[in-house]
């Protein structure tokens, strides 16, 4: 399922602050698999400040750890900043926190 990194940004613009979507949500709503959403989310460079990566976790209310770098380390900083409440075992509770996102949301139906 080959979909554009831009349909998949545009999806995780639309992520209220506070509120996470899984990877599978949003690639449901963006035609394409989980990994093309965490390949595009890694992708992402001049997009960062209006594309809200930080949103989107597992679909477990994880936070995915990263291979390099503190980019696991920087959501979790702004997902607390949000208000978002992440257990000490490191879990988000996507009942309280999940993005009821919809297609109808999005204007796809």
């Amino acid at each position: 399922m080959a979909v554009s990194y831009d349909k998949i940004f545009a999806t995780v613009r639309r992520i209220p602050y506070g509120r996470v979507a899984s990877y599978g949500q949003i690639a449901r709503l963006a035609g394409c698999s989980p990994r093309s959403v965490g390949y595009a989310l890694s992708a992402l460079k001049d997009e960062a400040e209006q594309t809200p990566w930080h949103r989107v976790v597992n679909s477990q209310g994880r936070i995915s750890p990263r291979s390099s770098g503190d980019a696991d380390k920087r959501q979790l900083n702004m997902l607390i900043e949000e208000g978002v409440y992440v257990s000490l075992a490191g879990v988000i509770s996507l009942e309280e926190y999940g993005w009821a996102g919809s297609f109808d949301e999005l204007g796809l139906l």
